[in-house]
């Protein structure tokens, strides 16, 4: 079995095979971490309400068997605490906005009014994709920076044409 093609995810909601796990991203390095940390991105893009309780299980899991992920890749130094915060802010998201209201377009805006960057939109975004992003931008928020996610209402679009 490949190392893309391991379940990680799987093994890290299974806690009679979690040592099959360790030994496994072990024996793999950087290619297994990396296939790990991918999945559990993976299920917080897809993650709904009803399985924030248990993506947090499964990041716990991930950071007690591998409590030093700098070992695979000096980047991955906060890999844990960073998904945590991706999860609690999309699980926030999910608590502010009521589950009748969640059908229809949604974007996602980021500005900083103080400075001359231009204003970052993602549009026509299913909810659970908005609050992905939102999650995902949440804690990477400068100062003055703020981040809207927001629900299209009313929306008029063309496209150009060569007449």
């Amino acid at each position: 079995m490949s190392l893309t093609s391991t379940n990680y995810y799987e093994l890290l909601g299974a806690p009679e095979r979690r040592e099959q796990l360790k030994a496994a991203v072990e024996r793999g390095g950087y290619d297994a971490f990396r296939a790990l940390v991918d999945q559990l991105e993976n299920a917080l893009k897809t993650v709904g309400e009803d399985g924030f309780d248990d993506v947090a299980s499964r990041l716990r899991a991930g950071a007690e068997l591998f409590p030093e992920p700098a070992r695979f890749s000096p980047t991955w130094q906060k890999v844990w605490a960073e998904l945590s915060e991706k999860l609690r802010w999309k699980r926030y998201a999910y608590e502010s906005v009521p589950a009748s209201e969640r059908n229809g377009d949604w974007q996602i805006l980021m500005d900083n009014p103080f400075t001359n960057h231009e204003v970052v939109c993602y549009p026509s975004l299913s909810f659970i994709e908005a609050a992905y992003l939102f999650g995902y931008f949440k804690p990477t928020l400068e100062r003055n920076e703020y981040l809207r996610l927001q629900k299209i209402v009313t929306a008029v679009e063309v496209t150009g044409d060569r007449e």
